[in-house]
């Protein structure tokens, strides 16, 4: 059996996902059951149903290759083995792909795919233990599944989940280097021989992507998020807005804005450069009329002049970071954490530099993040073990005279 999800949006903007069959386009009565009532009517994201559909599919294209029929084993009372258990957690370590996850009933053994990383196995085996706890809670018509025996193989799939090890402060992402900015600046510099881009105004509007991400620390969805009308040119001002389910996106896979609402201040030269890229290569899109969205597509095809999509996004991230070794490192998140280590140095330097507190409440307005959440004082940390650093390395070296 073929599987796929199918995204859509709903009349009133919401977005949602179905897991169906992908040769006669039926969606799957017990999958979608659930993702609707334990996902959706949970307040969880979009993102989260797509993530549960596509676990979910992982478990029937297993039972699909092994012939095992779900709902009959359940109501039977037999359940998965304990072999079949074993060989589901290996299973979960296969890549799959990632939105369409049981389009092949190709074996493992012959496709010889590659494994996913440890959280996304975690991950899988999360949502299989739940569904089946689920499933079979709802098939125990006048008590006809065991309770005691469905909650002894939810436990044993969830006993076979990687262990989650703990964060290792040595290797906690950080901001880009100074050298790696400057390589940054020039590859995204619509004249560079370095730029890989195609057409001058995709150049532009890559280049403005770039300063906003690298000046502002903004996140993917905040940046995909802004509307023209969101600009105050007369101010140089721009509003970060939340916009979830928005009617007016064609984007079925929406970027969201994570953060706090927020006005934030433009330095006057990026003002004019979003003005430019506005006014210049925006409106010649006839297409980019029936939408208020900052930046669009400008590749002549169906999708010229709609509202960049989180694909292209990454499409653009992923090929500068291929262009340099030197570029190994580059993320458009690594932007933000380059902003915080900036507006560090910036604190520390000023004659009379608020007290840690301010600087905490200072960052979390600008970044959007709630006063007291504490992850402002993630990178006020991070600031004091750099100050840390040098000052053990200037001991080390007095000693040594």
């Amino acid at each position: 059996m073929k599987i796929s999800i199918q995204s859509f949006v709903m009349d009133n903007g919401e977005r949602y996902c179905l897991l169906v069959d992908a040769n006669s386009s039926v969606p799957l009565f017990y999958p979608n059951l659930f993702v609707t009532t334990q996902v959706r009517n949970a307040s969880l994201s979009f993102a989260s149903m797509e993530s549960a559909l596509s676990s979910i599919s992982v478990l029937l294209k297993f039972c699909d290759e092994h012939e095992i029929d779900l709902v009959e084993r359940l109501r039977s009372g037999v359940f998965l083995k304990l072999n079949e258990v074993d060989a589901l957690a290996d299973y979960c370590q296969f890549n799959l792909s990632s939105k369409v996850a049981a389009n092949k009933v190709t074996s493992l053994a012959k496709a010889r795919k590659p494994r996913v990383a440890n959280e996304t196995v975690y991950r899988r085996l999360s949502v299989i233990a739940k569904y089946l706890e689920w499933l079979g809670t709802l098939l125990s018509v006048s008590g006809a599944v065991d309770q005691k025996k469905l909650g002894a193989l939810v436990k044993k799939i969830r006993s076979r989940r990687p262990v989650k090890k703990g964060r290792n402060q040595s290797l906690v992402e950080k901001g880009l280097s100074d050298e790696q900015v400057d390589l940054l600046f020039e590859v995204f510099r619509p004249e560079s021989d370095l730029n890989p881009f195609e057409g001058k105004s995709t150049k532009v509007r890559n280049r403005l992507m770039f300063l906003m991400l690298h000046y502002l620390g903004i996140r993917m969805g905040e940046l995909l998020s802004i509307k023209v009308k969101d600009v105050d040119f007369s101010n140089n001002q721009i509003v970060i807005a939340r916009r979830a389910d928005e009617k007016s996106d064609p984007r079925v896979d929406q970027p969201l804005v994570k953060t706090m609402d927020r006005r934030i201040p433009l330095k006057e030269s990026l003002a004019a450069e979003i003005h430019n890229y506005v006014m210049n290569y925006r409106r010649k899109e006839m297409s980019a009329r029936k939408h208020e969205y900052l930046f669009v597509v400008h590749k002549p095809g169906p999708t010229s002049g709609q509202p960049v999509s989180k694909a292209t996004y990454n499409k653009v991230m992923t090929t500068v970071k291929a262009l340099s070794p030197k570029l190994i490192d580059f993320t458009g998140h690594a932007l933000r954490h380059k902003w915080n280590e900036r507006f560090s140095q910036l604190m520390d330097s000023m004659d009379e530099s608020p007290d840690e507190v301010q600087q905490e409440q200072l960052r979390s307005w600008l970044m959007g993040w709630k006063q007291g959440s504490g992850t402002a004082a993630h990178y006020n940390q991070r600031c004091i073990k750099n100050k840390a650093n040098e000052a053990f390395l200037k001991l080390q070296t007095g000693i040594e005279k």
